[in-house]
């Protein structure tokens, strides 16, 4: 059945609800969603989002991932990420994909000087040190920085991130996460 807006009452549909989800980790990439996650959002910019920085904090599962991005309250600082509209079905997927430890924030961002309701994923941590990630996923960050074109003073803070790469055992350990991730989104 072929529905009109003058006779959508008499019609069953089901309509998608979509929402604004801010990335501003490896979820900033386009590509790293529709290829690993399979999400498709509808549309993806930079913003910002003030009063909070970017820190690694979430404690990974060894030595070779020992830490992953976060995001925490820290008034006059910005994070610069990739805002994405997607369905709630896939935000949901998001989720799941990231895991339990994860909480829903609901946040506002710029872009310039139009404000966007989002949601993002915050890990709740009493970790306030700021400790270094792997290579592999540092340069996640940094090449979906660039692609996304976010500030170059941005993708510069994000070089200057301290990282860890144990010769050989770090590029095996890249295909493990590979495969959990990719596991986690079907």
């Amino acid at each position: 059945m072929v529905c009109f807006a003058k006779d959508f009452l008499g019609c069953n549909f089901l309509r998608e609800i979509f929402l604004f989800y801010f990335g501003y980790s490896s979820n900033m990439s386009i590509n790293y969603l529709k290829n690993f996650r399979k999400i498709n959002p509808v549309s993806s910019f930079p913003v910002v989002l003030e009063n909070y920085k970017l820190i690694m904090n979430m404690p990974g599962p060894n030595f070779i991932e020992p830490n992953f991005a976060n995001i925490v309250y820290s008034f006059g600082d910005k994070v610069e990420g990739i805002l994405h509209e997607v369905s709630d079905a896939e935000l949901e997927k998001i989720m799941k994909s990231e895991g339990e430890d994860y909480q829903i924030v609901d946040l506002e961002v710029l872009r310039g000087k139009k404000i966007y309701s989002a949601k993002t994923l915050m890990f709740k941590s009493n970790i306030e040190e700021d400790l270094p990630s792997s290579r592999r996923y540092l340069r996640i960050l940094i090449k979906a920085a660039i692609t996304g074109k976010l500030s170059d003073k941005y993708i510069s803070s994000l070089r200057a991130r301290k990282s860890v790469y144990y010769p050989v055992v770090s590029d095996l350990f890249a295909i493990r996460v590979f495969l959990w991730v990719w596991s986690r989104s079907r």
